[in-house]
């Protein structure tokens, strides 16, 4: 028998487990709720020993809704914490490796092919240059993927948390005030508050989602020096996309001032392969 891994991706609403024996490939895909979880060591755990050759697991990727710090991952939208140190001790010591769940995802764009992909904003002349995967599913999340001498490397961020200022006006004073608002709270589940594919029926939402969506996506590739191309992933970015009211969408991405004509080159693709972040874990450490 060879060797295979167990791969698991904690998002803010579902986790999900599988097992690979390679990249691109994993099966045996487990789903379950994350509010539901009192303990992810014991869920792997029971998920690792339901196998007869448990004992040929080698290793345990996992990737998590939140920033990893010194060998954890508090999810940004759940009090749920991912720890190195537990989930090995739960897989009898076995190597535990963690990463930010677009961080990850962002590892399978190297080895999509074109039925894995979905033209949004299509160049007839691709820039060549980094590229930067965009989520936007319960919350907002972005990393940059960048070549190097020794491989592909993701850099994962933490851009929903980027903060806009408005004026809004107060009953009381008369006055206007200056609230921030997060790009996560204007573009995300979160911010629907309902199911996103009702909402995008109405031709007005949808548009002036596109718009914001679109002016932060590049504002995101100006920032990163992304321009080999923006790949979008998310349940919330799914149902907008098949809406195909994508124009606002395009107009707000290319029109950035003196970059403009540069930003025309810059292509965006939603990235239509199930669970693209476990994808990305089958890769870690194999390519």
């Amino acid at each position: 028998m060879t060797g295979w891994r167990i791969i698991c991706d904690v998002g803010g609403t579902n986790i999900r487990i599988a097992r690979s024996d390679g990249p691109k490939r994993f099966g045996e895909l487990s789903l379950a709720q994350t509010a539901h979880c009192a303990s992810l060591p014991q869920t792997l755990h029971d998920y690792w020993q339901q196998f007869a050759d448990r004992e040929h697991v080698l290793d345990v990727a996992i990737c998590a809704a939140g920033p990893l710090d010194q060998g954890r991952i508090t999810l940004t939208n759940s009090p749920l914490t991912v720890e190195r140190e537990s989930v090995s001790t739960a897989l009898g010591g076995r190597p535990v490796v963690l990463f930010n769940d677009l961080e990850a995802t962002a590892y399978a764009v190297p080895v999509l092919t074109q039925e894995d992909l979905q033209p949004v904003v299509a160049v007839s002349h691709p820039a060549p240059g980094p590229r930067l995967v965009v989520n936007v599913g319960t919350g907002f999340g972005a990393a940059l993927l960048v070549q190097t001498a020794s491989g592909w490397q993701s850099i994962a961020t933490e851009a929903g948390h980027m903060t806009f200022s408005h004026l809004e006006p107060q009953a009381v004073t008369g006055r206007s005030a200056t609230v921030a608002l997060s790009v996560e709270e204007c573009l995300s589940g979160l911010a629907l508050g309902r199911d996103a594919s009702k909402t995008f029926d109405q031709y007005t939402v949808s548009s002036a989602f596109g718009e914001l969506f679109g002016a932060v996506c590049g504002n995101l590739v100006l920032a990163t020096g992304a321009w080999g191309g923006v790949y979008l992933t998310g349940s919330v970015a799914a149902a907008w996309s098949r809406t195909r009211e994508l124009s606002t969408f395009a107009a707000a991405f290319q029109s950035k001032g003196l970059m403009s004509e540069r930003m025309k080159r810059v292509p965006v693709t939603e990235i239509v392969l199930p669970h693209p972040a476990l994808v990305g874990l089958t890769t870690v450490g194999r390519c």
